[in-house]
């Protein structure tokens, strides 16, 4: 769950209208990084997805926001934060050269 020291939350049922800044605001007490707040969008739709992923500097922070605001309300619906899964380690991608010519 920890990486370089940080905690990431997972911020489940985000509004459409809510902006990576109200989420800043809310997570200011538990040490939220900013920089590091990320609304992800479908890459078919390019519509939100619902959720925000954010960073904070340790267990302790994460717990606390956690506790405080697991189900409040942000942005007229109410949210779930939990700590995110681990990412699986990703395989290292091969480049052999070009593809072949094609044949017409």
């Amino acid at each position: 769950m920890e990486g370089h020291g940080e905690v990431r939350l997972l911020i489940r049922g985000v509004a459409r209208g809510v902006s990576s800044l109200d989420i800043a605001q809310l997570f200011a007490p538990y040490g939220v990084d900013t920089e590091r707040i990320a609304l992800p969008r479908d890459r078919r739709t390019r519509r939100r997805k619902g959720i925000a992923y954010v960073f904070v500097p340790t267990m302790r922070h994460a717990d606390a926001a956690i506790k405080a605001l697991n189900q409040t309300e942000l942005g007229e619906k109410t949210i779930t934060v939990e700590a995110a899964a681990e990412r699986p380690p990703r395989r290292p991608r091969r480049f052999n050269g070009p593809p072949p010519p094609r044949r017409y």
